[in-house]
């Protein structure tokens, strides 16, 4: 027997003369993964399941209510030899077994155990309940006799035929959105109008009871297959985030032997939710804009493809992306078995405990158990994170109840149960100084580290790129335009008309005034000799004369517009405008200098005022534009607006247009932002590459460098940020 599987326990005597066997409703399968042979033990009073291999099942299949543990386990040893289980193992697999409910044992029959046991297991349950308010399930009825009746109506839809129909129907939906993705994704704005959120939850409930009867219809028509499992004993309501939705518990595909048929049922569900997206698109495609066909329909393209992708194929979450992949590497149980293993590696290597259980059953399991346990960790905290902040914004009181809920799930139990397993478990009989001593040194680094260590600092804000200098071009007299310069056109200082224009009447009244100067000019001559008090009275009108026309001569010329500097002449007016009449101060167009550029960031009223102490006038700035992350860019503050405002210099940094800034509700324009910001306008210093210029109206992302501060201290300022915000 190898070194780490030690043949003898201390404990065998406990158990070495019972008499257990397994329960008479206890059903078993036989599977193949990864090339071995395992059965799978189902209970069919609460349809739970259990798997051993070989050597383990012929362990157990040796009792039968009159055997001895002990006798079975030599038997065992007699005909396997090496693969028998150790007595350690037998020792754990006939506890598994009996904490699992399918294991009888010749024990007193004491009520007082059974009702600890019953109690403890509800507790368990009751404290998953709280543990997990973002995602709970009640169940209610059994659609067994019901899937039973309708199975041959719709299992056809799982099979050759119906997959065939399903690639046709997938195709025509695709085909339908030719042309108009576009408006498919404009219409995106709408999805959240309260005039449509019952109409969208409606669909929801629809879309989401017909994907769970899609899982109830393919498991049962794969078992009839098979010839084995297919029961389908539960449906209720799951509630995520307290939204009621409908599920059914199709564990039983776990009795089918192939793996593609168990996976095909995990992905039953998104298979006809796809089917109803496409039907929807075609609908959504031949309907007119406003109606209510027209909104039911994209209410169900938005929630089967949203939904499907963010939950329902994520595998890094309990739903039927993480079942197919389960089944697909064929490594089932895969969230508990990768936490295991995380464990089983600090016990083995850090702790140095001897002989921990290793969950793994093969090298090539490892990899994915590390990978898959890390990366759904990760995740699971973010997108939990993220559903808290959603519901705090919007249902406050319920939102401080969840978070309060994530602290003590995440933190405060995870904690306790370690230091609990420190202090008591009989695991670490042998080493528990050296296991004490290891995380107390690794906690204290860590929180030195994070809390001491200064790290780079950084923050971001939201710009949007605008012209160094921009003009707006207004008539200047009344007057019919004879023509306006082609938008778009490179203009300099002074060297051409941007607009012309005429004006009879002004004109009309120049040649008057000149002719009546010219009137006052002849008396003044006449009277300068024979009346010289005349005379003065005369030269004073023919001044009131040349004044006026002086001003319509003023006039005249205002109706020849000519840059001021050089730049780029806009106009939206200027292929239409030929002819018609222009009241004096009536916009025309834009001169644009697009050579300089500046670029007007938005910070929050957390980052702001750090990059004001920071990062003042004069101080780099690092740019990525926005879609084009791979273009590094370089700029250079010019100035710091210090007063707080909330109108944005652009409609695209709000929500409406893209931004990550939140807009007033009232606000029709969408550039009154909902809280104050501050100001910062960069100067771009690196030379624009020809391959990604710099363009007025692109949105930049700006990253500030302030001083290097300790992560621990970051988060900590990010997390009082986030709280501050909200409460």
């Amino acid at each position: 027997m190898p070194v780490d599987r030690p043949t003898f326990s201390e404990s065998w005597y406990r158990v070495a003369e019972l008499k257990p066997r397994l329960r008479s409703l206890v059903q078993s399968y036989r599977q193949r993964y990864r090339g071995r042979t395992w059965h799978v033990l189902r209970d069919s009073a609460n349809n739970k399941f259990f798997r051993l291999d070989e050597a383990s099942y012929h362990f157990i299949g040796l009792l039968d209510g009159r055997r001895q543990v002990a006798d079975a386990w030599k038997v065992c040893c007699e005909q396997l030899g090496d693969s028998a289980p150790t007595q350690g193992e037998a020792i754990q697999l006939l506890g598994q077994l009996y904490q699992s409910n399918l294991l009888d044992a010749d024990l007193p029959a004491d009520a007082a155990g059974m009702f600890e046991r019953f109690s403890k297991r509800r507790r368990k349950e009751v404290g998953g309940y709280f543990m997990n308010l973002l995602f709970s399930r009640i169940p209610l009825i059994d659609p067994d006799h019901f899937l039973d009746s309708w199975v041959k109506a719709f299992g056809w839809c799982f099979g050759p035929v119906g997959i065939f129909l399903w690639v046709v129907l997938l195709g025509t939906g695709l085909w339908a959105l030719t042309g108009r993705v576009e408006a498919l994704w404009d219409q995106k704005s709408g999805i959240l109008d309260p005039s449509n959120l019952p109409w969208l939850y409606v669909c929801m409930i629809l879309i989401k009871a017909i994907h769970e009867f899609g899982h109830g219809f393919a498991c049962k028509h794969f078992g009839q297959q098979s010839h084995s499992g297919g029961e389908v004993h539960t449906m209720g309501i799951m509630f995520i985030v307290f939204m009621p939705l409908p599920y059914v518990d199709a564990t039983s595909a776990w009795s089918l032997r192939n793996k593609w048929h168990r996976a095909f049922i995990g992905a039953a569900g998104m298979y006809v939710e796809v089917a109803i997206g496409a039907a929807a698109a075609i609908v959504w495609a031949n309907s007119a804009t406003g109606t209510l066909p027209h909104a039911l329909a994209y209410n169900l393209i938005f929630i089967a493809g949203v939904t499907t992708i963010l939950f329902n194929a994520n595998p890094l979450i309990k739903f039927d992306g993480y079942y197919i992949l389960s089944d697909l590497l064929e490594t089932p149980n895969l969230a508990q078995r990768g936490k295991d293993y995380i464990y089983y590696l600090v016990k083995k290597y850090a702790y140095g405990v001897q002989r921990p259980r290793d969950p793994s059953h093969s090298p090539g399991e490892r990899f994915w158990l590390v990978v898959y346990a890390i990366g759904a960790s990760i995740y699971r905290v973010f997108i939990s994170v993220s559903i808290i902040l959603f519901v705090v914004d919007t249902l406050k009181y319920m939102g401080i109840l969840l978070a309060m809920s994530g602290v003590i799930g995440w933190m405060i139990v995870p904690v306790f149960k370690w230091v609990h397993y420190l202090l008591a478990n009989p695991e670490l009989h042998r080493v528990r100084v050296r296991a004490q001593l290891v995380t107390v040194i690794f906690v204290t680094v860590l929180i030195g580290g994070l809390g001491i260590i200064p790290a780079p600092y950084h923050v971001r804000g939201e710009g949007v790129v605008e012209p160094g200098r921009i003009e707006t071009v207004f008539a200047g007299a009344d007057g019919f335009i004879d023509g306006v310069l082609p938008s778009a056109t490179q203009v300099k200082a002074g060297g051409v008309d941007l607009v012309t224009a005429r004006n009879h009447e002004l004109q009309i009244e120049r040649r008057r005034l000149l002719a009546e100067r010219g009137l006052y000019a002849a008396y003044y001559r006449q009277a300068r000799s024979d009346e010289p008090a005349q005379a003065q009275i005369v030269q004073g009108q023919i001044l009131a004369v040349e004044e006026q026309l002086s001003r319509v001569d003023q006039k005249l010329a205002a109706l020849r517009i000519q840059p001021n500097f050089d730049g780029v002449w806009v106009s939206d007016k200027a292929d239409r405008m030929g002819g018609m009449f222009a009241k004096q101060g009536e916009p025309i167009g834009v001169l644009v200098d697009f050579q300089q550029l500046v670029i007007r960031v938005t910070t929050d009223q957390y980052v702001g005022p750090q990059v004001m102490r920071h990062s003042g006038e004069g101080s780099t700035v690092q740019m990525r534009v926005r879609g084009r992350p791979e273009v590094l860019l370089e700029g250079r503050v010019v100035k710091v607006l210090k007063a707080a405002r909330r109108e944005l210099p652009s409609a695209a940094l709000g929500y409406a247009g893209g931004g990550s800034i939140a807009i007033d509700s009232e606000d029709r324009e969408g550039t009154r932002a909902q809280e104050p910001f501050f100001e910062i306008q960069i100067e771009p210093v690196t030379e624009s590459d020809v391959s990604a210029p710099l363009y007025a109206g692109q949105r930049v992302v700006a990253r500030f460098a302030l001083p290097d501060t300790p992560l621990l201290k970051q988060w900590w300022l990010t997390i009082r940020q986030v709280i501050q915000q909200r409460f």
